[in-house]
């Protein structure tokens, strides 16, 4: 399972911190930890269903052991609980020993990945702004959506096992972590030479992701200078195109 290897990775990492500081918006979270690293990840209202969302721990989460959170992402009872595990892990990331594609932060895995005009392409969520920089670069585009309500000219969930494998690229929802769906997506690209992972949610590990398929990991570090304005925006329902200003793109290749 990715999770456990991400989990793996990170846990010399999260050993002995502790939690600074939880912001849970209705589109994001952000958890701050007593190093100063930031995590962010999305809220999946949609999945959280008629379970109650709240967390036992509410009030007491600051100054807990950060593994100890960091343990939800393999074992929350729900999406909220998933979410803020993996905000953990993924703000312990080694950013300056990625080796990032060009070797420069800031560029956007959408323009480095080589979409031909004969290509079937499919995204796993709608995903607006990898949509739009994709538009008229390909034969077919194949956008996939769970849930009851799907727009129009996007295929379902349960179109996937059919269609993906006719996808030469393929972008998924970093999202797909959380609700535990990443790994039967993954079985249905068998043609796909560029998997790219997309979204805040992306763990930069890049070891964790080699011999799964997953070509490519395209996330964000959080800056620690911005952490006043990052929390304040997310307690204020702020989505990613607002946050993402505060952040620092990354893009890496995961090895053959």
């Amino acid at each position: 399972m990715i999770l456990e290897r991400v989990y793996e990775l990170a846990l010399p990492r999260v050993s002995g911190k502790k939690i600074k500081e939880v912001r849970i918006g209705l589109e994001l979270m952000a958890v701050e930890l007593d190093d100063s690293s930031i995590g962010v990840t999305y809220v999946l209202r949609k999945e959280i269903g008629h379970a109650c969302s709240a967390l036992p721990q509410a009030g007491s989460l600051v100054g807990k052991p950060a593994e100890e959170i960091a343990g939800w992402a393999l074992k929350g009872k729900n999406v909220i609980a998933s979410s803020m595990g993996l905000a953990v892990l993924n703000s312990v990331a080694e950013f300056d020993k990625l080796e990032l594609l060009n070797n420069t932060s800031g560029v956007d895995a959408v323009f480095s990945i080589e979409v031909q005009p004969t290509d079937t392409v499919g995204i796993i969520g709608h995903i607006g702004p990898v949509i739009s920089r994709l538009k008229g670069k390909m034969e077919k585009l194949y956008i996939f959506e769970r849930g009851m309500d799907i727009p129009e000219q996007v295929y379902p969930e349960s179109s996937q096992p059919e269609l993906l494998p006719d996808c030469q690229v393929v972008f998924i929802s970093s999202s797909s972590l959380l609700n535990g769906t990443l790994e039967p997506l993954l079985a249905y690209c068998t043609k796909a030479r560029d998997v790219v992972m997309v979204g805040s949610s992306t763990p930069l590990y890049p070891e964790a992701f080699i011999g799964t398929g997953v070509s490519m990991l395209s996330g964000t570090r959080w800056l620690p200078a911005n952490r006043e304005s990052i929390l304040t925006a997310i307690c204020q329902s702020a989505g990613m195109r607002q946050l993402i200003k505060y952040g620092e793109k990354m893009s890496v290749r995961v090895k053959r």
